[in-house]
């Protein structure tokens, strides 16, 4: 395997970190010598650990100054350096560690301990990977190293299996480095940095970045593995002591391990989705509102245009006539027709009357029952039959010049007018739908004074039955420059309140 060097550099990326959770972990006794403990990954999986001793070498049983592994949660010495020097990017609430001491007292020239890890229960798939294999979001973290300068030089050799158990190769790893570590007693400061040379870790003699050159020469760092798969992996730690030292020690060594969740830049929020607004526009279709529906078809689109400005909607108009419709003009459909071969009513539960129906009535009714002017019960079949779309505010546009129920009287308004745009009222709110009227102009008498008592009566009812569903009333002085601003209004008037 040829020799490599790997380093990471300062990087841009931003990841958050998942810690393994050891707060469980404790050491059992000299029988957790070479035996898997499993500790939960963070992700909803296992990862395994378990501490031996290099062929040729003896265990120790942590009795001259040594402290068994245990898991060190919210760990501290982790939180200051975990890979602060190359990648501040790094974050995370919750450092933890497996930390150990090994004993103080080693008279040898060369000691020994392993760490093995088990990836088989890993849920790398939780961070783009695969399930029982760790890959490239996957860090495992040391500290604690001494480089070599002072007391001890530690060497660190990480090996490891591929999924189909072949030896794992180290040259696409990556190393990160940390930064220095708080002050210790004394006023030291751990503050050495890593190399890593064909899986090889070790210390070398450059200080952390703010580090001091006399400080304990200890070392914090990161190993980010690549997207091979690794399943196992096997860290042999090598003490050897310098100088006339008689401690090839490691002081409060911690082991972490980390999956890396890359992290997405804070997205702009979606625009909200204009409302869905479904308007009806329902006009009597007697001769005299001839005008009105002209004006109307001709000036619809700029005020749509212009209310898509004003109060955006997802908006669908449709124009329907009473028992009648205008040529040339947007008003080429019936109410009657639509309801039962658009929306497929059945025509018997419809109210609105036809001229059929006028065999049905008095002498009297007769002379003045007109079936297009029969704009009460239209509000009443629209607001219960329209195929209106799912969530759509609703809404009808209805446009007359006569009182409510089938026409005007000699006499003006009657009792019938008054009831019949009380159930349209009732009706449009038990069907959630908001009623707009406009009151176009109309001769009811040569008589002023009658003339106009008997249109404020009916604009009455038609203020009513807007003003109680929620709409808006207008009259023809409100069109006198047009109709577009009030068309803007009634759209505008259809959208959902806040």
């Amino acid at each position: 395997m040829s020799q490599t060097t790997n380093t990471q550099s300062s990087s841009a990326e931003a990841l958050d970190l998942v810690f393994w959770d050891t707060s469980a972990y404790k050491w059992g006794g000299p029988g957790d010598w070479n035996q898997w403990r499993y500790i939960p990954d963070g992700l909803g999986g296992e990862i395994g650990v378990r501490f031996g001793v290099s062929s040729g070498f003896g265990t120790f049983d942590w009795s001259k100054g040594g402290v068994p592994p245990h898991g060190s949660v919210n760990d501290g010495t982790g939180a200051a350096s975990f890979g602060k020097n190359e990648q501040a990017n790094l974050s995370s609430t919750s450092v933890n560690a497996i930390r150990m001491q090994a004993n103080r007292d080693f008279t040898h020239g060369h000691n020994n301990f392993t760490v093995e890890l088990d990836f088989s229960r890993y849920k790398g798939s939780k961070v783009g990977g695969k399930d029982g294999v760790a890959g490239a979001n996957t860090l495992i973290g040391l500290s604690d190293i001494y480089a070599g300068l002072t007391y001890a030089k530690t060497t660190v050799t990480v090996t490891g299996t591929l999924a189909d158990g072949s030896a794992a190769s180290p040259a696409g790893w990556k190393l990160v480095n940390g930064g220095v570590a708080p002050n210790t007693a004394g006023g030291n400061q751990p503050s050495a940095q890593l190399s890593l040379v064909n899986g090889v870790l070790q210390g070398t003699s450059t200080p952390a970045p703010g580090g001091q050159a006399n400080s304990i020469d200890t070392v914090m760092g990161l190993v980010r593995l690549d997207a091979a798969g690794y399943r196992t992996l096997h860290l042999r730690h090598d003490l050897y002591p310098v100088g006339g030292n008689r401690s090839p020690r490691v002081d409060n060594s911690g082991l972490y391990v980390a999956s890396a969740f890359p992290r997405k830049p804070p997205q702009p929020p979606e625009p909200a989705k204009p409302p869905l607004v479904d308007l009806v526009v329902v006009i009597d279709t007697s001769v005299s509102m001839r005008d009105e529906a002209d004006a109307l078809s001709q000036t619809i689109e700029a005020a749509i245009t212009a209310a898509k400005t004003k109060c955006p909607s997802d908006l669908r108009v449709t124009y329907l006539g009473i028992e009648g419709t205008f040529k040339k003009t947007r008003f080429d459909a019936t109410v009657r027709d639509y309801l039962t071969q658009t929306a497929k009513v059945d025509a018997s539960s419809l109210r609105g009357r036809t001229s059929a129906d006028a065999a049905k009535l008095t002498e009297d009714q007769k002379k003045v029952f007109d079936p297009r002017e029969d704009g009460a019960r239209a509000i009443e079949d629209v607001a219960t039959h329209y195929d209106w779309r799912p969530g759509a505010a609703r809404s009808i546009f209805f446009l007359g010049d006569e009182a409510l129920e089938g026409g005007i009287s000699v006499t003006g308004q009657d009792q019938e007018d008054i009831e019949a745009a009380t159930r349209a009222i009732e009706v449009a709110k038990k069907a959630g739908t908001r009623v707009h009227t406009y009151l176009g102009t109309s001769k009811f008498s040569s008589d002023a004074k009658k003339h106009d008592r008997i249109y404020k009566e009916i604009q009455g009812e038609f203020a009513r039955v807007a003003q109680e569903t929620g709409g808006k009333s207008f009259t023809s002085a409100d069109a006198q420059s047009g109709f577009q601003s009030v068309l803007e209004e009634v759209i505008c008037g259809s959208r959902p309140k806040p």
